[in-house]
């Protein structure tokens, strides 16, 4: 059979561009001309110079890829002879002397030669084939030290290179050189370098594919579940999902990861999270969603907890959720069953009518599970000191909420069940043993059995009256007058009876029956109280039932709590009779008690009764302010809670502020909801109240509190977006607050303020009209800024930028109708003002951003007066601010 013959480098290299699925037999063809050739060394020339025809293309073809592929496999087969080692295994030929490793070698070395070349498509080819030829090598292959360190540092200089994509293809090239097993590792350090610092979004994105997990790796690989592009951490939680095992995490990472993947904005992460970390977790589990929760420790992070299930019930058959519940066939009904138990009623619940039907196959009857609850409810006992008491009371707490949040999920319709659950709420209420944690959930279903406002604030009332006040048996000792009295009385009771016995006898006699049944019945009186007499007088002591007051702070914040979840209910705009003692006699002096946990839930309750009525509002508001100013931080933050939902359902009307402008420390305000004008002291101390209020909130924007400095921020932006308040510079307050590097950690802050400049720009042109006088105060606070202060790490371009785009009129959600249009639009007007701002101090800091805004703004062109303006603005502009290249130019008169 006649040998075919052999192909030329030239000849392959063209063939190899065709397609993949002939490179094996091109690869062997290629060994023979190489095995054949006279002079290896002309071979080893001939193929570089065709492979950096290749090298040169930056662009991603596939021709080019195809070539590289094959270049790498070609390579790679000289270091893919085996041979066996004294230990029976295998390794690959590493003899200085081969001329298969010679020509590895020779590659390498051309590669590693060019791997900083000017041209950067060279740079990534070279990157790209090094990582091609390290992965076509076997999985048990080997290269000398010499070799790697050479890798290493040529490709560790490609890691710093200007040029994302040669970044990326060297990270790639450097996974199989990384060795997880050493703590010191350089191709780990340098990964978790970058992976932190590059800001190229796909370099991260590369590193964490081929980053090994480890311990020092793993929290680096976390942090990237909070990166700022969402293709980043969609990676982040795939590597974890597919390479770290949920018993590798702690119970917070575990937590954290669920809650910020469930939660994220990015629906695709959300996807991820879903689909990929949480059935992970559950194929370890073998699927039983029970464990994973335990995993998650569901009794202080309940609210992840049931997102997972929530994820889990949503992509299940109801049908198989109803075959495989078996919760209340456990003998002990553990934290995390009762929370799955509960999701899935809520789950039920949420269905049409076909929900109901599920429901009562996972429900017993009303009145059995009255029954059920009391019987596990009545085994809790008050919180102790011991460790072990205390972790198996706060999970009767934990199940006992969840079975009163099952319960409010019933159907009360059957009367008698309806009776049984509104006597077990009360009693339980009553009971000493039931924490203030629960009184939430039993008022939950009180409010739904009972539902008018009268009903309720009466038994209310009642109920904290009996917690107040609750009846105590006393026995009391007797004097000896007491009971020297009382042998008197016992004498007289018996002349008395027998007196009483003699004219029974006599009637009797006479046959007067009728005289004779009212002494008969007379004789039976006199004789049990002659024995009630001797009983005490022998046992000298006498019971009695009395009612304790209890002010400890344990039952004031029950009463407290009960009060505030009541109130929360009631839909009366009047506070009645019983009410007004209630406050009176409970909530408002509370306040003035020692423990703070009473005194911020005093705050809130009366804070609800307030919003009842505006006078009544009216009347406590200083003391809402006096709290806000001296309390501790969580009962200012309950105070400021108060006063900006006042503020918000009565607005400025309900301080009868006569002023239509009331200055604010340094800022200025306009109340727009304003009542009639009035005069007197009484009218300025009002005013002066309203200064304090809005002065207070302002400054809270300053305080070093996250939480107080976040709900002022919210609180201001809900004035506003109200209407109850008007004012540029609070605006730009807000601006500068959202910017500030500061709060970067404040992601509620910043979550708020970003959804309220939209919202409030958008929804009226006189919005808008605010930003344009709030843009030039803003940026020039940013360009004054010391260089030492936050402020001046904020790109005032960044700024401009995004003012602009808040005042764009083409984003207005209901633009103004064609025949009401005006003439000039707020980009029209601030380009003006832009100009100006220019002209009269063209040397200040700052007018090379405000330029570049100046060229954002959409300008209506058919203005003619305004685009007439502009341009003699601008001529004006550019000789003032290129005045010395101006000047330098030859005069008319002299051309």
């Amino acid at each position: 059979m006649p040998t075919k013959p052999l192909k030329s480098v030239h000849e392959t290299f063209e063939e190899c561009q065709k397609g993949i699925h002939g490179h094996d037999k091109l690869v062997s063809s290629l060994r023979r001309t190489y095995e054949k050739a006279t002079s290896k060394d002309e071979f080893k020339e001939d193929f570089v110079n065709h492979l950096k025809h290749a090298l040169i293309i930056f662009r991603r073809e596939a021709a080019v890829e195809r070539t590289l592929d094959f270049a790498a496999k070609f390579i790679a087969s000289f270091a893919c002879d085996i041979e066996s080692d004294d230990d029976g295994g295998t390794k690959t030929k590493t003899s200085a002397d081969s001329s298969e490793e010679n020509f590895m070698l020779f590659m390498f070395d051309f590669l590693l030669l060019s791997h900083n070349a000017n041209d950067r498509a060279v740079r990534f080819r070279v990157c790209q084939l090094v990582n091609k030829l390290l992965n076509s090598l076997g999985d048990d292959a080997q290269i000398d030290d010499d070799l790697y360190n050479r890798i290493y540092n040529c490709m560790l200089q490609r890691l710093k290179d200007k040029c994302p994509t040669v970044r990326i293809q060297a990270v790639t090239a450097l996974a199989r050189l990384q060795d997880p097993e050493d703590a010191e590792c350089p191709v780990i350090t340098a990964y978790l370098y970058l992976l932190k610092h590059d800001p190229q979004y796909e370099v991260r994105r590369m590193i964490l594919s081929c980053i090994a997990p480890t311990r020092k790796t793993l929290h680096p690989i976390l942090e990237r579940t909070r990166d700022v592009k969402d293709t980043v951490r969609k990676v982040a939680y795939l590597v974890l999902s597919e390479k770290v095992s949920i018993k590798s995490l702690t119970i917070e990472q575990r937590v954290k990861l669920l809650r910020d993947g469930l939660q994220d904005r990015s629906e695709s992460i959300v996807e991820t999270c879903s689909t990929k970390l949480l059935q992970s977790w559950l194929r370890t589990f073998a699927g039983n969603i029970l464990e994973v929760l335990h995993a998650l420790d569901v009794e202080y992070n309940s609210d992840v907890g049931e997102m997972a299930v929530n994820v889990t019930l949503k992509k299940a058959n109801p049908l198989t959720l109803i075959e495989d519940f078996d919760v209340l066939d456990e003998k002990k009904l553990t934290s995390e069953a009762v929370l799955y138990w509960k999701c899935l009623c809520e789950h039920f619940s949420k269905m049409e009518s076909e929900g109901d039907e599920f429901m009562d196959k996972i429900l017993p009857s009303v009145s059995d599970f009255c029954d059920y609850v009391y019987s596990y409810v009545k085994e809790m006992k008050p919180r102790a000191l011991n460790e072990t008491e205390l972790e198996r009371t706060l999970e009767q707490e934990f199940v006992s909420a969840q079975l009163l949040k099952i319960a409010g999920l019933m159907d009360f319709s059957d009367e008698v069940g309806r009776k049984k659950m509104d006597e077990l709420t009360k009693d339980l209420m009553l009971s000493e043993n039931i924490p203030a944690s629960l009184v939430e959930h039993l008022a939950v279903i009180f409010n739904k059995i009972n539902t008018s406002d009268e009903s309720k604030i009466s038994i209310m009332a009642e109920i904290i009256s009996d917690i107040r006040e609750p009846i105590s048996v006393v026995e009391t000792s007797i004097s000896e007058d007491e009971i020297r009295q009382k042998e008197v009385k016992l004498a007289g009771l018996k002349v008395e009876l027998n007196m009483a016995k003699d004219e029974l006898e006599d009637t009797v006699n006479k046959q007067d029956f009728s005289r004779a049944a009212e002494l008969k019945q007379k004789i039976e009186d006199l004789e049990m109280t002659r024995e009630s007499l001797l009983e005490e007088t022998m046992n000298k002591t006498v019971v009695q039932e009395v009612r304790t007051e209890k002010n400890d702070a344990v039952t004031m914040f029950k009463c407290l709590t009960i009060t505030s979840e009541i109130l929360k209910s009631i839909t009366m705009k009047e506070l009645n009779p019983t009410l007004v003692t209630l406050m009176d006699t409970l909530v408002v002096p509370s306040i003035k008690n020692e423990d703070p946990s009473v005194r911020n839930m005093a705050v809130k309750a009366l804070g609800l009764a307030s919003l009842l009525n505006k006078d009544y509002a009216f009347q406590h508001l200083l003391l809402f302010v006096q709290i806000w100013q001296i309390d501790h931080e969580f009962i200012q933050t309950t105070a400021l809670k108060v006063l900006l939902d006042l503020l918000l359902t009565f607005g400025f009307e309900a301080l009868q502020i006569s002023a239509t402008k009331t200055s604010v420390a340094e800022d200025e305000v306009e109340v727009l909801d304003q009542s009639e004008a009035g005069e007197g002291d009484e009218e300025k101390e009002k005013s002066a109240l309203v200064n304090s209020l809005l002065s207070i909130l302002t400054k809270q924007l300053d305080s070093e509190s996250s939480e107080l400095r976040t709900f002022s921020a919210e609180g201001i932006a809900k004035l506003l977006l109200a209407g109850r308040i008007s004012s540029p510079k609070l605006l730009s307050r807000l601006l500068l607050l959202w910017y500030n590097p500061t709060t970067e950690e404040d992601i509620r802050l910043r979550q708020a303020l970003a959804i309220f400049f939209n919202m409030y720009a958008f929804s009226d042109r006189s919005h808008q009209e605010a930003f344009e006088e709030a843009f030039l105060p803003t940026l020039q606070t940013l360009f004054n800024a010391p260089l030492k202060s936050p402020l001046a790490e904020i790109s005032d371009v960044n700024v401009a930028q995004f003012m602009v785009y808040l005042m764009d009129h083409r984003n207005l959600k209901q633009p103004t109708q064609a025949g009401n249009m005006q003439e000039t639009t707020v980009h029209d007007n601030l380009s003006l003002k832009i100009c100006n701002a220019v002209l009269a101090d063209p040397i200040a800091p700052g007018v090379r951003s405000l330029c570049k805004a100046l060229s954002l703004l959409h300008i209506t062109t058919s203005n003619v007066s305004l685009v007439r303006d502009l341009l003699t603005l601008t001529n004006s502009m550019i000789k003032v601010i290129y005045f010395p290249f101006f000047s330098s130019l030859p005069k008319e008169e002299d051309l």
